[in-house]
Formats: C-alpha cells, structure tokens, sequence
C-alpha cells in the first residue's frame, strides 16, 4: 500500500472522527399515502423529443430532494384563503403558473409538476416540498396548442405563491368552519375533539414557520410588492438567508433578496464547467453537481442546521455538526437524468417553419457576433462537456445587482466564527463574513458528514455513461477536496477581496450556448427582456414594461405574447429611473446591424 494511499485513507477515517455520521438517507413514505384525485382540468399537453421517455420526465417531476414546506396531506386539503376552493386546484396553481397533473402512484395528492413528496427520516412523516422540476418545467401555448418543455424555465410566481400560503394557513387557524373542514378531512377516522385541537396546535406552530420564513426573505418596504414576480425569483438570496438566518437560528441575520434572476434552463448544465449566472460555483465532477444541487434544496425548504457541537465532542475537535432534510440520494437520481436531457428543438408541428434561407445568413453573422460568448453545439454533441464564457459585467453593462448581492452581502457569523469556512481549508470565519460562504459551509458540512453516501450519490450520473466505469472514492475525495473546495475557496477570496468597497468590480455573468433558447423568454439574467428581438434592439431603444406570466408564445419576435398577461415588468421606477434589479441595458452585441440582419440572427436561433 503506497504512502500517499494510506494517509488518504486515515484522512477519510479521521474525516467521519470529526464530522460524524448522518441519517441523510433515501427513505420511502412512512405513512400510507393512498391516491387522491386531482382537483380540476389537467390540460392535455404535447411532447417534445428531449431524450426522454414519459416515465423519466416523470420521476423528474416527482423524485423527492428532501424539501418540506408543509405535511403532505395538509397542502391535499388547504383551501385558499378567500374560498372553499383547494389551494392545489388546478385553476389556483395554474394562476400562480404552476403546472397541474394528474394523481398517480408518484404524484398521489394530485399535485403541480415540482411539488413532491418528502418523507422525514427522523419522524417518518410525509410533507410535500419542491423539487427541481417546479422550476424547471414549462408550458409553451400556441395557437390551442399545450407544449410540455422539460428543464426550461418556469413562468412561476414563486413569491406569489408563498404569500398565499402562509395567507391559507393563517386564515385556516383563525376560521372555525375552514379549521373544521381541514381538520375532517386531513385526520379521517382519527377526528375527535382531542385530534382536533392537536392539529390546530400543530398548524399554529408550523403556520409561524411558514410567516416567519416569508418576512425573513421580505423586500425592502419602498420596493413594489411585485417585484419579484412572475418568471423570476432571487435564488442567492433565500439561499444565503437558508443559511445566515435559519440554519444559524437568528432570524435577524439576513439581507434582503433584491436580485432576482429569470430561471435557467436545465439542459446542457450538467456538462458546464461552472453553474450559475454569476459562474460562482465549480461544477467539478463528481460532488459539484452534489454541492449545487444540495444549495438549491436549501434554498427552497431543504432545511438546514449548524449547531455547536455537545461538549463532550467539542472536547476532541468537533465544533460544529450540521443536519439537513435535504434527500442525497434523490438528487443523484435528478442529476443523472437532467445529465441526458436534451435541449427542446423547433416544432415544425406547432409553430411556423423556419425560414432556411434567413437563417443561413444568420448562422454566419451569429459566429461573427455571438459565438465567442455562446459557443455553437451541434445536437449530437450536447452531452458533451464544455467551458463557460465568462464576461466581466462591466463589458456586458447589464445589471449589476445579482452578483453584487450574491457576492457582497455580509452576515454574522456566530458560531462558525474561527472556523474554516470550507471546513477541511481554507481561511477562517470572521465574526462578520460573506453570507453566501455560510450555506456553502453547511452544504460542505454535510457532503462531509455522510462522504460515503454523497459519493454514491454524486457518482449516479456517471453510470449512466457509455462505459459505465466509476472513480474510486479516492479519487472522489480528491475532486471534493483538491479540485471543488480549493476552486471554491480560489473564488471567494478574490470575492472578498474585490467586495471591499460594497461593489464587486470583478464579477461576471456566464455565457451559454444558446440550443433551445427559443423556449427559454424573458430574456438576459434578470428576466427584463421579453423577447429575442426586443434583445437585439439597442439598449436603449428596448422596451421599458411588458406584461409577464403568458403562455401564449409569439414565434415572430421569439418570445411570449406581451400585450396581456399577470402582471406588468417595469424597467423604471414611477421617477424614470431604472430600478436597481430590473435594468434592461447592455448586452449591446449585434445591436448595430440592421433590421434584416437582426432578423436573419432572430431566424437562425430558432435552430439552435
């Protein structure tokens, strides 16, 4: 056994000595669930060819990742606060741009695309919790017809939602005769005036969590109550505050979300070499996609906790130990799939044909203006890895704010304070540190805490290769520790360092190829773009409001119809200024061509 061999494996053995174990297993439910009949019209939908079968889109939709928002059989049952009628009906999700299905063995309550079930593995209880799926699916409306997108961007009011839920559950508690309709219909043959008042103790607590959580994430008061709105949502942000406020249990340690960004697209993220917009995190294989995945479920009810660790513990090393709900296993399972998920591709049988002759015309000025930031893939070659481009955002000139937040923010650090922030390296928490470097801590702290289960999970997607062949877990420490925490800890130091003065003048945003961009409006980071020709106008000239949250696709401009829909997206403030978060500036390649030239463009990316 060489030297180097046998100090890897004594570092593993003392790694579990320090960290501890888990119980962040995958689990089936608990409790009995038996099928009930969704509420409402389902609409019936049209598939694209995306390398997936109807089964895989399914366990997409409704594979577990260990979010919980409430008990599962509650979401069943909660009526909307104005009426009798069922929070989850499809008429109320569908307004909310939530997509309803049919109850089925993997979705029994008969819920939207993206609300799965959960069950706890401490107490075996089932709750209902978001999955990738309810961000990452979408519907595309043309002409009657209803074409299903997996992985594109979901037209969801995230913030809209939660409003109304933590609304049903307070109106619930306070309403006897909606209490009384919950509580028969969620307890069944075990209502009894003593079942009875339990539930209600229980649904005053959870529905205090449920409020609590919602003035933690709240905007600024002189912010306008829909500017989160429909098609966007500041993930950084409820990811960071997941983490400074409530994983750190001190609900006045936050910042507030202010820059909210348009959902990516799924596709294709597997195979980059850094995700997010702002290219913040390395996607380095195997556990990169693991830690990625982990900070999302965070940030959408996966919940976490940093504790001190006993005494006892303390005594020997151990400062700090870190629990989670989030399911490993699930998203290994979510990872492997989205990993052969193909980009959605022009329907000739829904929408217009293109028009060949603009759009070879068009292919060539794209390779002239746009190909050295969104690199042409051939569709046979899209499951193959490549490297992002990464542009300061003070050469693209679009809004700042995400990256400011996402990188800037501060927070306290309580009890991590004198410990490594990427636990096994790099510097140590200052009392007051990066918020964004605390849930990174915990996702760390628990990859760490069960390394054997997150390598298994984290190693699924790559048996889904051709060759089948799996990295020793050698080796796979060596990617979790050598590669990903040092990138990881690379980045964040220049972060600190070029955040000095509140402003991160080295950020950047991350350019994509651009295969189905077609299906992927609005458009640039922040969603204030409504469509493809709208995005090569110059900047100035471009649209200032839009109405957001319309199914119905314009195949002209390539985009949705903006003349009705759910809510208006305003550039500017009421004064004329732009509204830090909303600005449509930059971007300005390709912008001087003319108009039969930006059409050509226009025309050649509805072939990608």
């Amino acid at each position: 056994m060489s030297k180097l061999y046998l100090a890897t494996t004594l570092g593993i053995i003392g790694l579990f000595a320090i960290v501890g174990c888990s119980t962040n297993r995958h689990t089936a439910p608990s409790e009995p669930i038996s099928i009930t009949p969704e509420k409402g019209k389902v609409p019936k939908r049209s598939w694209l060819d995306q390398g997936w079968s109807k089964e895989i889109s399914e366990n997409f939709w409704f594979t577990n990742q260990g979010s919980q928002i409430i008990p599962y059989n509650w979401f069943v049952w909660l009526e909307q606060a104005d009426s009798t009628q069922l929070f989850r009906h499809t008429e109320h999700m569908e307004s909310l741009r939530y997509l309803p299905s049919e109850a089925s063995t993997k979705n029994p309550g008969g819920l939207p695309i993206g609300f799965a079930l959960h069950s706890n593995q401490t107490t075996g209880e089932n709750w209902v919790g978001m999955t990738c799926a309810a961000c990452h699916t979408n519907q595309v409306n043309y002409q009657g017809a209803k074409i299903l997108v997996d992985g594109a961007p979901t037209l969801g009011n995230f913030v809209l939602f939660f409003d109304r839920l933590v609304t049903a559950l307070n109106t619930t508690l306070n309403d006897d005769a909606k209490f009384d309709r919950f509580a028969r219909n969620v307890l069944t043959s075990k209502y009894s005036t003593q079942s009875k008042n339990n539930l209600k103790d229980r649904l005053q607590s959870i529905a205090l969590q449920t409020a609590e959580r919602q003035q933690v994430n709240a905007l600024p008061e002189d912010f306008p109550k829909d500017f989160t709105s429909y098609a966007r949502l500041d993930a950084f942000g409820n990811i960071q505050n997941a983490g400074t406020a409530f994983a750190l249990n001190d609900l006045t340690n936050k910042n507030s979300p202010t820059g909210p960004v348009s959902y990516p697209f799924l596709w294709g993220t597997h195979q980059s070499d850094v995700v997010q917009w702002n290219a913040s995190a390395p996607n380095t294989p195997i556990v990169g996609p693991l830690v990625r995945n982990i900070g999302e479920v965070v940030g959408v009810f996966g919940e976490l906790a940093i504790k001190e660790a006993p005494f006892w513990q303390r005594l020997w090393g151990k400062h700090v130990r870190y629990s989670s709900t989030v399911d490993m296993i699930g998203l290994g399972n979510l990872e492997s799939w989205v990993k052969t998920l193909k980009s959605p591709q022009w329907s000739l049988e829904h929408f217009p044909a293109v028009d060949t002759e603009k759009a070879a015309k068009g292919e060539l000025l794209y390779k002239q203006q746009c190909a050295s930031c969104h690199k042409i893939v051939p569709r046979d070659k899209e499951h193959e890895d490549y490297t992002a481009n990464q542009t300061l955002i003070s050469e693209l000139g679009t809004d700042p704010v995400t990256a400011n937040n996402a990188s800037c923010h501060m927070a306290n650090t309580l009890i991590l304070e004198g410990t490594k922030e990427r636990i096994l390296i790099g510097s140590k928490f200052q009392a007051e540190d990066n918020a964004i470097d605390i849930p990174v801590n915990g996702v760390v702290g628990l990859v760490l805490k069960d390394l054997p289960l997150a390598l298994k999970a984290g190693n699924i997607p790559e048996r889904t290769g051709v060759n089948g062949e799996k990295i020793s877990a050698i080796k796979e420490l060596e990617n979790l520790v050598v590669h990903h925490l040092k990138k990881r800890g690379k980045k964040a130091d220049e972060v600190e360092a070029d955040c000095a003065d509140g402003v991160y003048d080295g950020g950047v945003y991350k350019g994509r190829p651009l295969n189905g961009i077609w299906a992927t409006a609005p458009y640039l980071h922040n969603g204030s773009v409504p469509n493809l020709y709208e995005l090569m106008q110059k900047p100035e000239q471009r649209v200032t409001q839009f109405w957001v949250g319309n199914r119905e696709f314009d195949p002209v401009n390539v985009g949705y119809v903006t003349t009705a829909g759910l809510n208006m997206f305003k550039v500017n403030k009421p004064n004329g200024e732009i509204m830090p978060g909303n600005s449509n500036r930059g971007h300005s390649y390709g912008t001087d061509l003319n108009d039969e030239q930006k059409w050509q463009i226009i025309e050649y990316m509805k072939t990608l």
